[in-house]
């Protein structure tokens, strides 16, 4: 017989739980009878047509009280209608959701997911998932490993992220061809043709993506490689950012395209990628970017970038799916013109991916290889073995 599966989620606005959120709920619905619970429908951005979404409507609100009040409101809606749709299995993705997940088992088998390192700021809740679920999914091995050494967890996993990639696995690393049109932007098809090279990120608007260090090494690269220009990819306000880069004379040649429901026409157009995140769990953009033939640059921060570039690390050799550069300095200075120390590594890696051109085509065809470890395929046959222990 058939289980019936709850995922929960707060929101379906652009983000990266929620994305994986509908995916497994598309994967999975063949198999089981989904439904999809959110705390508010606000901002909603991810197509779910012919899923069961059920909104509770208990959006978030100001205030310690206000946030106690509201996890028991969400813990009494999440009791009820799990008992109404005869749950077996419920998976929740994000923090609050987590937390109202565990406290409102009825009797069905109880999943939390970690898709973020920042979660390890609140160890509490951490400690609460680990007693209170059945079984709890890491979106990395090091995330995994964390908890094991830290948390002495013994009900974790590691469960990989789904990555949206082309449709069959390229031999021996072929790039995939391009498919469906560039996306309707104002001023994007000039900026490509002005910049023949095109310097790749994608992610929202937050300061945990690093994208300040990201412009100034495009700046810096701009003085010697005039012809490259650089797109960021992602929702949110970057004004502070089309600043920086007007200060540091590349106005002109940073482009912001906004939130996209099909970015992958664009990221085809790509000549490098690169990830100056400060913390991750496991970058989904860096892996979609890789199977689209984007040879990747990443900072080495924590957790994800080197599990996938450098997944049996020789102390001796470099990465061998990219090239990872040191994490990121914490501190956002969106005045400051001259490069730190890593900045100016992560500038020498543009260089060298730039300039050298079999460099550039061995990446290339190793990311696209890389990145199918990575399928929707092997994340869905993953959980439903997980789903069918006894």
């Amino acid at each position: 017989m058939s289980k019936n599966i709850l995922l929960i989620t707060p929101m379906l606005h652009q983000g990266g739980f929620e994305r994986i959120c509908v995916q497994t709920a598309y994967l999975l619905s063949q198999e089981y009878h989904v439904s999809i619970a959110i705390f508010s429908a606000e901002d909603a951005f991810y197509d779910v047509t012919g899923l069961s979404v059920v909104n509770l409507d208990i959006p978030a609100v100001p205030g310690r009280l206000g946030k106690l009040r509201n996890v028991l409101r969400r813990v009494r809606a999440l009791k009820k209608l799990k008992r109404r749709l005869g749950i077996d299995i419920s998976y929740s993705f994000g923090q609050t959701a987590n937390l109202a997940n565990v406290l409102s088992r009825t009797g069905e088998r109880v999943y939390c997911s970690i898709h973020s390192y920042l979660d390890f700021g609140a160890p509490g809740l951490i400690r609460l998932y680990l007693r209170r679920a059945d079984r709890v999914a890491c979106c990395s091995s090091a995330i995994e490993e964390e908890l094991r050494q830290n948390y002495h967890a013994r009900n974790t996993f590691t469960l990989h992220n789904p990555i949206r990639l082309p449709d069959k696995k390229p031999e021996n690393g072929e790039v995939p061809a391009v498919s469906g049109p560039l996306p309707s932007v104002p001023g994007l098809e000039s900026f490509l043709a002005a910049h023949p090279v095109r310097i790749m990120s994608m992610g929202r608007e937050d300061d945990v993506k690093g994208f300040w260090h990201l412009i100034r090494a495009a700046a810096a690269m701009h003085r010697t490689h005039p012809e490259a220009g650089t797109v960021i990819i992602g929702d949110g306000n970057f004004d502070e950012y089309r600043r920086q880069a007007e200060n540091l004379g590349i106005g002109g040649d940073v482009f912001f395209t906004g939130a996209l429901a099909d970015p992958f026409p664009l990221l085809s157009c790509g000549t490098v990628y690169v990830l100056t995140s400060l913390h991750e769990g496991l970058p989904n953009a860096l892996l979609e970017a890789m199977g689209r033939g984007l040879p990747a640059i990443a900072a080495d921060c924590a957790t994800g970038p080197r599990e996938i570039l450098d997944p049996v690390p020789d102390p001796h050799g470099e990465a061998p799916y990219g090239i990872l550069v040191p994490v990121m300095e914490e501190e956002k200075d969106l005045a400051r013109r001259d490069l730190t120390p890593k900045e100016k590594a992560l500038t020498e890696a543009l260089r060298q991916m730039l300039e050298q051109r079999e460099m550039r085509l061995t990446y290339r065809r190793r990311a696209v290889l890389r990145a199918f470890d990575f399928s929707e395929e092997a994340y869905a046959a993953a959980l439903k073995r997980e789903f069918e222990r006894d």
